[in-house]
């Protein structure tokens, strides 16, 4: 019975009906491939875990300030990246145009502070060929400077 409430409570806490206290979400930065730096920011990119083998689920993007100040960026993150060497779907260019895009948000990294979001590139973009897909990311800094991360090979 506890399970059954605890998977109603988690479904109306995915809704926004109710709040719970999550723990913070602890960045995995073990092995990962920085781009250069621009004004003490820094870009990573990696592939997230596969389900499926044959099949991408998506990838990691980390954001880190090595600078010893506070940096401010405008979000919303999800919409702040630019994939780079993808074409995108359908989905992804219906997304791109659309005039329902989030609300910005403001989001301060303080000194050795990184942020990471999930971006679905295997829907947003077409990679269902077999083979090699390359690919990078890169962001627009308040100031016009563009930051870039690592590049990654994806293989289906």
């Amino acid at each position: 019975m506890a399970n059954a409430f605890e998977r109603f409570y988690n479904f109306l806490a995915n809704m926004g009906l109710v709040l719970r206290d999550d723990p913070p979400k602890v960045i995995d930065m073990t092995g990962r491939v920085w781009g250069a730096a621009v004004n003490g920011l820094a870009l990573s990119i990696r592939e997230l875990p596969r389900d499926d083998e044959s099949r991408v689920t998506g990838i990691s993007v980390v954001i880190r300030n090595a600078a010893a100040e506070p940096r401010t960026l405008d979000g919303p993150l999800a919409a702040f990246y630019e994939v780079e060497g993808l074409t995108p779907s359908a989905y992804g260019r219906q997304l791109a145009n659309s005039s329902a895009r989030p609300a910005a948000s403001q989001v301060t990294l303080l000194s050795g502070d990184a942020i990471e979001t999930e971006l679905p590139v295997a829907t947003t973009h077409d990679i269902r060929s077999a083979g090699d897909h390359s690919l990078r990311v890169s962001c627009k800094l308040p100031g016009g400077a563009v930051l870039c991360s690592n590049s990654l090979t994806l293989q289906v």
